[in-house]
């Protein structure tokens, strides 16, 4: 591969612009020394070329991938993408560009430096989409589910089937906060959309609901097995401040409460606790 007239390649952030610019790259016959998003760009000394969108070219290369190197190559490729850090664009090309020299096999030699890079960023993205699969906790405004989350790398479209086939008749939205973007669901419609500015609606009234849950977990400890290095590592507690059943833990001071006795015990403690707080119309589970 020709690394004439070193360059740094311009795009607008979209998967389609990047397509683009992996068709420019091959048709340039030239690996840049960078792929920078046009908001991103610092002034260079070195040449830059301004890569047009080009969904056609994009077609081509995604159509290519696939039919030359496999289903499992493209995967890597699209899941490295959402993966959110510096040169990623970079070691993403240089991965297409040794798939394409080498065959199929190429997606599985981990060992090979090129390779565990892009690798390295289809794990840390698998991981951070399964943790909020796991911990994303939906609030009940008027009738519509609001989670909002803060994930490491962009998840949404790997964590979007999941949650539609799960509520598929429900009106939801997940709003990525670290992204700007929000996955919204009603029963007849599902897309992924850009969001500058959002006002989050008001989920006061789901105060109930969270108090049950918070003292259903509590009685359902067992004081015996009470292990917070346990449940940090398979809880990380990045996400305790969207979880409500360990939020007020974060709090300073905070004695953890945990419960004792037989099943019927405690299932008399959950009804006695659910009793007196809808007599005295505290539903927070404070």
């Amino acid at each position: 591969m020709s690394d004439r007239g070193i360059l740094i390649f311009a795009y607008d952030g979209t998967f389609e612009g990047f397509l683009s610019a992996v068709f420019d790259s091959f048709s340039m016959k030239t690996i840049p020394a960078d792929i920078v998003v046009f908001d991103d760009m610092e002034p260079s000394l070195l040449k830059i070329h301004y890569v047009e969108t080009d969904f056609e070219h994009a077609k081509r290369v995604r159509t290519g991938i696939e039919n030359k190197l496999g289903y499992t190559v493209l995967n890597m490729v699209e899941k490295a993408f959402l993966f959110d850090g510096e040169g990623k664009e970079t070691a993403i090309l240089r991965f297409i560009h040794k798939a394409f020299s080498e065959g199929r096999s190429v997606g599985s030699r981990i060992g090979d430096e090129t390779v565990s890079t892009v690798y390295k960023m289809c794990v840390a993205v698998g991981n951070e989409a399964e943790r909020h699969r796991q911990f994303a906790r939906f609030s009940d405004s008027k009738g519509a589910l609001v989670s909002v989350i803060h994930p490491k790398h962009f998840v949404l479209p790997l964590i979007k089937n999941f949650f539609c086939a799960r509520m598929k008749n429900e009106t939801f939205m997940v709003f990525d906060a670290e992204h700007g973007a929000a996955l919204i669901h009603t029963p007849k419609r599902t897309a992924i959309i850009p969001v500058e500015n959002l006002e989050l609606p008001d989920c006061s009234e789901d105060r109930f609901y969270s108090g049950l849950w918070k003292n259903y977990y509590r009685h359902i400890a067992i004081a015996s097995r009470y292990n917070p290095t346990c449940r940090r590592a398979h809880m990380p507690k990045r996400f305790w401040e969207y979880l409500p059943e360990v939020r007020e833990e974060l709090e300073q001071g905070f004695v953890p409460r945990l419960s004792f006795g037989t099943a019927e015990e405690i299932a008399a403690g959950i009804r006695n606790d659910f009793k007196n707080r809808l007599l005295e119309g505290d539903f927070d589970g404070n």
